[in-house]
């Protein structure tokens, strides 16, 4: 058994080398673009519900770094602000596949083929059900012309007058690794679990050839709650244990779109109708992506479907690197679920809300942000473990409060 466990925490290392330093570097390219992205840019490009704003909304998806957790307030901000249902169905589609943070480790740890192909398919995806929602379901009227008055700005870069490099490293590796770090320790867990588990030949003698390992893949992937980052060292394991391109590839899809919480998320935000057109639209379009990618890799050299990772030694950056990216999310963990500061007590002018759904440091800076744009009102303190806010205001402004934090996708009560 003690054996066991040391092999585990060897591989598990050994992934963590593998996959850190290209993490590291596609967490930093996602908070230049999280930071140096205006807010308003976004709201500008996806007003309207027509072709053009769902090919918009496809498109700006597509290299956000906003996990599948972080894009579901962000999709509440902008239905809530008159955008119409085909625009944010195409957004909530497209964003939590892939994004610049884990484009960079597929392109390396797996293979280039794989990373274009999974972005290619985020942004058609996006675009095929921002329109199917836009046919079949109710017509909305176009952002332009709907008067939100107590919109709330949608909430992606840290506020503008901390300084630019700052901001990115605070994004960067504050709140992404906060909003994934967990689910991508889940998937360096999975990953060395799968390499010391299952034979080389494993897929080889119980899976080539299967009709069934593609929908069953997408079944598998549905309890599960993991992240794009969190997939790419399993993918790459997967590969690596003789699956074929095309079922690995249906679960790097899978994964992160076909999850309770992203399918709960959709039916919230967009409705009943357009939660069936994504979940059929997405099934359908991931299993004839996986058959038409194993079609391809057949007649292609192996090089170009191969996992890129190898079991080598790894060098001294690699060490570090990984040192430093597990150092990152316990830290995010333990501040998360374990580190609760000080019991919010208000004192005298303070009103202390509980604020539901308020699960990642994006919806936290939703909260920060709504709060801090009300004339009179204060921002104290907010909680993210506890689902807290302490804000100074007087009472008469409890209502609006309330208000604007629901229209922000966060109901909230006076405690």
């Amino acid at each position: 058994m003690f054996s066991w466990i040391l092999n585990f925490l060897v591989e598990f290392w050994n992934v963590s080398c593998m996959m850190a330093p290209w993490v590291l570097f596609g967490f930093l390219f996602g908070g230049i673009i999280a930071v140096l992205v205006p807010e308003s840019f976004i709201k500008k490009h996806l007003g309207g519900r027509g072709i053009i704003a769902i090919l918009k909304a496809a498109l700006i998806g597509v290299p956000l770094p906003l996990c599948s957790c972080g894009v579901i307030p962000t999709a509440a901000t902008l239905k809530r602000q008159g955008v119409g249902n085909g625009a944010v169905a195409s957004f909530i589609t497209s964003t939590p596949q892939i994004g610049f943070s884990s484009f960079i480790p597929a392109w390396q740890v797996i293979n280039p083929l794989t990373a274009i192909v999974k972005a290619l398919f985020a942004f058609i995806s996006g675009v095929s059900v921002g329109i199917l929602v836009n046919l079949f379901t109710k017509n909305e009227p176009d952002a332009a012309n709907t008067k939100v008055e107590s919109a709330t700005p949608v909430t992606i870069a840290l506020p503008q007058k901390e300084n630019k490099i700052i901001a990115i490293i605070r994004y960067a590796f504050g709140t992404l690794m906060g909003d994934v770090g967990g689910t991508l320790l889940f998937g360096l867990l999975v990953s060395a679990l799968i390499s010391l588990a299952l034979p080389d030949d494993f897929a080889a003698e119980y899976v080539a050839g299967s009709l069934w390992a593609k929908p069953l893949m997408i079944l598998v992937s549905m309890p599960l709650y993991v992240c794009t980052n969190a997939v790419i060292p399993i993918g790459a394991m997967l590969l690596l244990k003789g699956f074929s391109p095309g079922t690995v590839m249906v679960f790097l899809i899978a994964g992160p779109s076909c999850s309770a919480p992203m399918i709960a998320a959709f039916w919230k935000i967009v409705g009943k109708k357009a939660t069936f057109i994504y979940l059929a639209t997405m099934i359908i379009c991931t299993l004839l992506v996986g058959w038409g990618l194993d079609v391809f890799a057949a007649a292609t050299p192996e090089s170009l479907t191969a996992a890129h990772c190898h079991q080598d030694e790894a060098n001294w950056f690699e060490h570090l690197c990984a040192l430093f990216m597990i150092i990152l999310i316990l830290h995010s963990i333990l501040k998360k679920y374990f580190i609760s500061g000080a019991t919010l007590t208000p004192d005298q002018g303070q009103i202390l809300l509980a604020v539901s759904e308020m699960e990642c440091g994006h919806c936290k800076q939703v909260v920060e942000k709504t709060l801090n744009s009300m004339q009179g009102v204060q921002v104290v303190n907010v909680d993210l473990a506890n689902g807290q806010a302490l804000v100074k205001a007087p009472e008469s402004l409890l209502p609006q409060i309330l208000s604007e934090l629901e229209q922000a996708g966060h109901k909230a009560s006076k405690i």
